[in-house]
């Protein structure tokens, strides 16, 4: 055999393996590649559907409240003027206002006037007897324990599915006393249904979970949806392929009383993976195209030496490339063109080498510093996902604290003395908050805000805060007796629901937002100075294992006259 014919055996060979392994790791690799942008792609088409229903449902709310705080409302509860039922709940005006059904109920939990209507066939029908039984006075929807609670969901009747809003009825200010509920429903029917498809330019389909002929592969996905859910106020959501041709996602949403209500399926052509695919066979044949030009040319062109040494040069490359590893070498013996190339890339190897190292190092700084303004957990998060990281959380407790005539201080020291002393005092308090697994939200000026129960929720919330206010005013006397302060810490405790997240594009925070927040704030600036006040609510919480002393009825801004205690001490045994 020739030296012609075995150099074009060696290179066909060679080709051959090129080939193979290029196929098989671009299928592995630009496939699933493909295949995660599909599933990406079903999944934000699942939550675009998900958005449309819960917009529908947000606009019924806005409907029920614009009824439901109107001075007119609140005066046809007591009057039940025909009037306000001729003006306001016509047949025109609920075609209008697309709506089927309108029930107002007194302060009682009594029906006082109720209209179901069928907007296809323009005329009133009989309120459903089904959910007449189910709006007792235990109902959910005529549960309004404050002025601002409103209700909204799914209702499953006989007649189809039932968006459902339910809001206290008040005056235009939105104050009361609250006189009843107004509840305001719209069908998910077929119509319905088809104008989302309209507006998602998705293919729908909406099954009722109390069907019992359910297939048997849809009652699978509602027991994979169902482990899914973890995340309050959010509907899970699942991605499977149903063929080479379409894949399917689903969603679970589940009606007022927690139970699984609808089953919400959205098919997709894959025409993301198919143009993969194709994409892939053109590769190769383009890559198989070009590899065998360069076979023939690298014959009539390069002789045995320069061929065996590129071959050489090559197989070093693509063990580099391949296996990842920067402190590889590739040989570099002779001195010509050949072995310049190879020193060239032993010096590019070496310069990414030490690259690498030291993005590995600025990435842990830059992970560090992250951990030392967000909470663990979210930064994690963070780092994974882009959008906007919002939680909501059923029972925490927040403590503010201020030190009492600080600013005074400020302007009898200098600068420097300021700082250090407020840095001795909030150290100690950093201290205090590991010790007690809180965690720290912010410092405003000598302001210090603190939370149990989140991000990672526990149900000790309230006890871990109050150990902790109690040994704050620990600390704050041990600087007293170290500094020859006299100062005195006011703080204030609430517990409740807040929602939490990370704002802003630059310079992280953490923060919280709710009612619960608010009240806090207040119980801090409505307290006493070297008092720890706390509200009702977290006395409920701690009153078996603390001393507590009454202070009574105060009138606290923005909320009214509310019942307050002084907590003392932790309870002997």
């Amino acid at each position: 055999m020739s030296l012609r014919q075995k150099t074009l055996l060696l290179i066909g060979l060679t080709l051959a393996g090129l080939i193979g392994v290029l196929y098989a790791s671009l299928s592995l690799i630009l496939i699933r590649s493909f295949a995660q942008i599909e599933e990406q792609h079903a999944y934000r088409n699942v939550r675009r559907v998900q958005e449309a229903l819960f917009d529908e449902l947000d606009s019924l709310a806005v409907l029920a409240a614009d009824y439901g705080e109107w001075d007119d409302t609140y005066a046809f509860i007591e009057d039940t003027s025909q009037n306000y039922i001729q003006e306001n709940l016509s047949d025109t005006n609920l075609t209008n206002i697309n709506l089927n059904l309108a029930l107002f109920f007194n302060r009682q939990d009594e029906l006082v006037f109720g209209k179901h209507f069928n907007l296809a066939q323009q005329q009133e029908i009989p309120i459903p007897t089904p959910l007449i039984q189910q709006l007792n006075s235990n109902n959910v929807l005529l549960q309004h324990p404050d002025n601002s609670n409103s209700i909204t969901g799914l209702i499953l009747l006989p007649q189809g599915p039932l968006m459902i809003a339910s809001n206290p009825i008040l005056t235009n200010e939105e104050t009361g006393p609250m006189r009843g509920s107004l509840i305001m429903g719209r069908y998910l029917n077929d119509q319905r249904i088809e104008a989302l498809a309209e507006l998602t330019q998705l293919n729908l389909k909406v099954y009722r979970l109390n069907n019992t002929q359910l297939p048997t592969k849809l009652q699978t996905v509602q027991s994979s949806l169902s482990e899914q859910e973890s995340q309050p106020n959010q509907a899970p959501i699942l991605i499977q392929i149903i063929s080479r041709e379409a894949i399917a996602g689903y969603t679970l949403l589940r009606d007022i009383y927690g139970q699984p209500a609808l089953l919400v399926q959205i098919d997709i052509p894959r025409e993301i993976y198919q143009q993969g695919r194709v994409s892939l066979r053109y590769l190769i044949l383009s890559l198989l195209g070009l590899g065998i030009l360069f076979s023939v040319g690298t014959l009539f062109l390069l002789e045995k030496m320069v061929l065996s040494r590129l071959a050489k040069l090559s197989t070093n490359v693509h063990e580099v490339g391949t296996s990842n590893d920067l402190s590889l070498r590739v040989s570099a013996k002779g001195n010509d063109e050949l072995t310049h190339l190879a020193q060239t890339i032993n010096s590019m190897l070496d310069a990414l080498e030490s690259s690498t190292k030291n993005l590995v190092a600025e990435r842990e700084k830059a992970e560090n510093l992250l951990l030392n303004i967000l909470p663990e957990s979210i930064a994690k998060r963070l780092q994974k996902d882009s959008d906007t990281i919002a939680d909501s959380f059923e029972e925490v407790t927040v403590l503010f604290s201020d030190i009492v005539d600080f600013t005074r201080l400020s302007g009898e020291i200098s600068p420097t003395e300021l700082v250090n002393l407020l840095n001795e005092i909030f150290s100690r308090f950093d201290r205090l908050v590991e010790l007690h697994g809180l965690e720290k939200i912010k410092t405003i000026g000598d302001s210090y805000m603190v939370v149990g129960g989140l991000p990672l929720p526990r149900q000790d919330h309230a006890e871990a805060v109050a150990e902790f206010a109690l040994d704050m005013q620990q600390e704050i006397d041990a600087v007293n007796a170290q500094q020859g302060h006299a100062f005195m810490m006011r703080i204030g405790i609430h517990s409740g629901p807040v929602v939490a997240g990370v704002i802003g594009l630059k310079k992280f925070i953490y923060d919280l937002w709710g009612d619960t927040v608010n009240t806090a704030s207040r119980m801090e600036s409505h307290g006493l100075p070297g008092y720890i006040q706390v509200s009702d609510a977290t006395y409920e919480h701690l009153k078996d294992k603390y001393v507590f002393q009454e202070r009574g009825s105060i009138s606290v801004k923005g909320k009214g006259e509310m019942t307050t205690y002084f907590l003392k001490e932790r309870k002997t045994e």
